[in-house]
């Protein structure tokens, strides 16, 4: 492992608890740091993100193992608030997204990594579809 980068490859697949937690780490680090994403997380939410973390590792640990985890309308409902004060637009759908698989890509590699993008890819796509309507966002393909 390369410690002069926090964020560079172990060479291992998103496979355990430990990874997720990672993951996790590393993924909301750049979305809180983000300039498009900090306003609705920090500005508008007021994101504890200690806190918030705990609860997002907890929900991506059960999508990534396929443990048992909140379904995708509980998550998106608990986004609707935010929407509904401050509308999330396509660029922020395509922004998340693209941190999403640039953190994956840049921290693992193997078959549940690639599972993950598609799994991110698809959560993405259900809320961009509930909140904006059919066709407003389409995710680019994971690679």
């Amino acid at each position: 492992m390369n410690r002069g980068d926090p964020d560079a490859s172990r060479n291992r697949d998103l496979d355990t608890v430990e990874e997720v937690q990672e993951f996790v780490t590393r993924f909301y680090r750049h979305v809180a740091q983000d300039d498009l994403l900090h306003l609705h997380f920090e500005t508008i939410a007021h994101v504890d993100w200690h806190a918030h973390t705990l609860k997002l590792t907890d929900y991506w640990t059960g999508v990534v193992l396929d443990q048992e985890h909140e379904d995708a309308d509980t998550v998106i409902g608990k986004h609707s608030w935010l929407h509904n004060r401050s509308p999330i637009q396509p660029e922020m759908f395509d922004r998340w997204y693209e941190l999403f698989t640039d953190t994956i890509d840049a921290g693992w590699e193997g078959p549940v990594a690639q599972r993950t993008k598609k799994r991110g890819r698809g959560i993405a796509w259900a809320m961009a579809h509930r909140f904006l309507g059919d066709g407003a966002w389409s995710p680019a393909e994971a690679s």
